[in-house]
C-alpha cells in the first residue's frame, strides 16, 4: 500500500509541476533593428556624341581652255649656198683605208716554263706547228694550259719525249700519239696525261682559215 501511495503521489506532483509551467508565457529575446536608408546616387550625364569631321567642300575644277589652232608660219628661207670652188683651189686628199694590222708570227721555238717546246715535227714543219698559224698569243695560251695539268716524274736530266695531236675548230684535242718516246714509261705516260687533263683547249682563232691544228709538242726534263 505505500508503494503504490508513493506513485501516484510522484504522478501527481509531474502534473502539476506541467501545468505550472504551460501557464507561464515564453519569454523571447529582444532584437534592436536600425533601419538604414541607402544615400542618393548622382545621376549620370548621357555621353554626347563626339562631333565628325566635316569635309572640306569639293571644288569643281574648270573645263581645260581649248589648245590655240596653229597659225601658219612662213616657209624657210632658202639655205645659202657656198660658192663654187674656183679652178685654182687645192684639190682635197684622197682618203685611204686605214690597213688592218696583221697578227704577229710565232716564234721558231716557242718554249713553256718547265721543259715544254714546239719542234721535231717533219722536215715542212719544224717549228711544231704549221707554217700559215701566226697567232702567237694562242701558243702561249696552250702551252700554259697544259703545263698546268703536267705533273712529271723524277727523271735523269736529259729525258724528252714527243706528243703529236690536233686540236679542232671547237678546241678540243684529239688523236694523242706519241711520236718519240723518253725510254721510261713513267715520264711517257705523264706526258700523255697532260693533255688529256688539258682537253679541251680554247678554240682556234676565228681568223685561222682551217678546221684544225696539228701541234708536235717537246717534253723534256
Amino acid at each position: 500500500m505505500i508503494a503504490v501511495a508513493l506513485h501516484v503521489g510522484v504522478a501527481a506532483a509531474i502534473f502539476l509541476a506541467s501545468r505550472n509551467a504551460a501557464a507561464r508565457p515564453a519569454q523571447l529575446p529582444a532584437v534592436s533593428v536600425r533601419i538604414v536608408r541607402p544615400e542618393p546616387q548622382p545621376r549620370r550625364r548621357a555621353a554626347r556624341p563626339a562631333p565628325q569631321p566635316t569635309r572640306p567642300p569639293v571644288r569643281e575644277t574648270p573645263p581645260p581652255e581649248p589648245e590655240p589652232e596653229p597659225v601658219a608660219t612662213e616657209p624657210p628661207a632658202a639655205a645659202v649656198t657656198e660658192p663654187p670652188p674656183s679652178d685654182n683651189a687645192m684639190a682635197a686628199p684622197e682618203r685611204r683605208a686605214t690597213p688592218r694590222p696583221t697578227p704577229a708570227t710565232a716564234p721558231a721555238a716557242a718554249t713553256g716554263g718547265r721543259g715544254l717546246s714546239l719542234g721535231g715535227g717533219d722536215e715542212r714543219d719544224n717549228t711544231g706547228i704549221p707554217s700559215d698559224f701566226h697567232f702567237a698569243y694562242y701558243v702561249q695560251r696552250m702551252l700554259a694550259l697544259i703545263e698546268s695539268r703536267w705533273y712529271k716524274p723524277a727523271v735523269p736530266a736529259g729525258t724528252s719525249a714527243r706528243v703529236r695531236f690536233t686540236i679542232g675548230r671547237d678546241g678540243r684535242v684529239s688523236r694523242i700519239e706519241l711520236e718519240t718516246s723518253s725510254g721510261l714509261p713513267s715520264f711517257d705516260r705523264a706526258a700523255l696525261r697532260a693533255l688529256y687533263a688539258a682537253n679541251p683547249l680554247p678554240p682556234l682563232p676565228p681568223a685561222y682559215a682551217k678546221n684544225s691544228l696539228t701541234v708536235h709538242l717537246t717534253f723534256s726534263e
